[in-house]
């Protein structure tokens, strides 16, 4: 693992299009209730226990006719027009979109640059799932220390995990959703970048139940618009995932809490959100050792949109701190930022742990 602390270098204002009804449409827990009671396995008993497994009551799947290049041009379009560049004066733009196909983040990212006609910056392209908005924040730090210039580095998550799960999975079909979202680092952004850090974990045999941690297979699934597709969807180690996940996550808060000073300032923590067990169990331990931080949590407007999931925290920032009783962000704010998750490269044996730490 290699720790950033970046000199100079800020992030923009975060943008989504997480409420844009032509792109989403919502997944309520009656259609999951019915999705999760489609497969071979038990579904949910009805739609409370959904809510109180999952934390969640909408999530947001793509209309019939949309896809992941539909999506990518959305958000392409709008971080353009909030931040305002042009996309072939960048030195670089870091993607992430998450598949269980090997190929499919960079045929999409291919077919965006066409329909932009982007044809100068190199694209940095990832599939990395729940991490990997951290990744694109260390990519983007390291990319800045090879160059010159105040360049922007665009930085995108485009996440459309229906194509790639199976719906009746109980594991998966109430807690995922679509999501994408945009920024932008340079060094004369909004948001100082402190520090970044990502690396993949070893799970021991022992801590995974000697079992895969994530696998993939091939077949006939229910698709979460309704009908069947033939696809590879992922499959988890639940228990195993939660526990090491919770404990990644908890790790990665406090490594991010000591390598910086709180003194005087409001502490912001924005983890991933897996699930509603999984965040309960991270904020039980982080609230006893942080007590003066603000947890924050969207998880149940919006769900787990894989590496849209933090960044669409921060672009409504202001949003979720007043549902939670507090001012919106201020100047010299400390922003936090853990997660862990799936470790594409190792999936069966591996989870991926991060951090960064934003100064608003």
């Amino acid at each position: 693992m290699t720790l950033l602390r970046p000199e100079g270098l800020a992030l923009s204002d975060v943008v989504d299009v997480a409420d844009d009804e032509d792109l989403f449409e919502i997944l309520d827990n009656e259609r999951v209730l019915a999705l999760s009671h489609l497969g071979p396995g038990t579904g949910f008993r009805n739609e409370a226990a959904i809510v109180k497994s999952t934390g969640v009551k909408e999530r947001r799947i793509m209309r019939l006719g949309i896809s992941s290049l539909d999506v990518a041009l959305a958000i392409a379009d709008r971080l353009q027009f909030e931040i305002g560049f042009d996309w072939n004066d960048c030195p670089a733009i870091g993607i992430c979109h998450s598949h269980t196909e090997p190929h499919a983040s960079q045929e999409l990212v291919d077919e965006m640059f066409a329909a932009l006609d982007i044809t100068k910056p190199k694209p940095f392209v990832i599939n990395f799932g729940c991490t990997g908005y951290l990744k694109l924040l260390s990519f983007g730090a390291e990319a800045f220390s090879q160059i010159e210039g105040d360049a922007p580095i665009p930085l995108l998550t485009i996440e459309t995990p229906q194509q790639w799960h199976d719906a009746a999975d109980r594991a998966f079909c109430g807690i995922i959703s679509a999501g994408a979202t945009g920024s932008v680092l340079s060094r004369s952004g909004k948001h100082a970048l402190r520090q970044s850090a990502i690396q993949s974990v070893s799970i021991p045999e022992e801590d995974r139940n000697w079992e895969t941690l994530f696998h993939t297979e091939t077949g006939d699934y229910p698709e979460f618009a309704g009908g069947y597709s033939t696809r590879t969807v992922m499959r988890m180690n639940g228990e195993a995932v939660f526990r090491n996940g919770v404990e990644l996550m908890i790790d990665a808060a406090r490594r991010a809490m000591s390598c910086v000073d709180t003194t005087n300032r409001r502490v912001l923590v924005v983890p991933h959100q897996p699930s509603g067990k999984m965040l309960k169990a991270l904020f039980a331990v982080l609230k006893d050792e942080f007590p003066d931080a603000v947890y924050l949590n969207n998880l149940e407007r919006y769900a787990n949109s894989i590496s849209s999931t933090i960044p669409t925290v921060l672009a409504h920032l202001d949003e979720v701190l007043a549902e939670q009783g507090q001012p919106p962000a201020q100047q010299g704010d400390i922003i936090v930022l853990p997660a862990a998750g799936i470790c594409m490269e190792s999936k069966p044996t591996n989870l991926a742990q991060g951090w960064a730490v934003l100064e608003w």
